[in-house]
């Protein structure tokens, strides 16, 4: 098996608009777990950049991320080059990790009533506090009627 060099990575984390707690739950996660290295970190405006030396299990800790924090997540690839070997295409992979500012139990002012977050996905489920009925919204209507 040949090793990489120091600086060698197959994939980005784009973490933004995370807090400290964020942060250190993916280092450490990625220590804990042992399957991959950060290879480089860049200090962005709004985040951070981390260069992971494994693709896949890049894409793992961005599912594990998104089930733990609340946040929208996409993953993204790009053809980097081929395998000078198999020939096979070598992809790049940029997992980037947007953290909203919402949780369980908040209370959204909507132009309709109150209503309370039940559960945080893909969508936003809310229950309205007047009629007790569920419904759901997206990240993105959830995130307007924030005061």
């Amino acid at each position: 098996m040949n090793e990489k060099h120091a600086e060698y990575f197959e994939g980005i984390l784009q973490l933004r608009d995370v807090d400290q707690t964020v942060y250190d739950w993916v280092y450490d996660t990625i220590e804990r777990d042992g399957k991959a290295t950060v290879a480089k970190e860049k200090i962005m405006k709004q985040g951070y950049d981390l260069y992971l030396s494994d693709q896949h299990y890049l894409q793992a800790l961005g599912r594990k991320l998104n089930e733990k924090f609340p946040g929208e997540l996409v993953v993204s690839m790009r053809l980097h080059s081929r395998d000078r070997m198999t020939h096979k295409a070598v992809y790049r992979v940029t997992v980037l990790f947007r953290a909203v500012p919402l949780h369980v139990g908040q209370v959204l002012t909507t132009d309709e009533g109150a209503r309370l977050i039940l559960r945080i996905g893909k969508n936003v489920q809310v229950q309205d506090l007047a009629s007790g009925k569920k419904m759901m919204m997206t990240i993105d209507q959830a995130k307007k009627w924030i005061r």
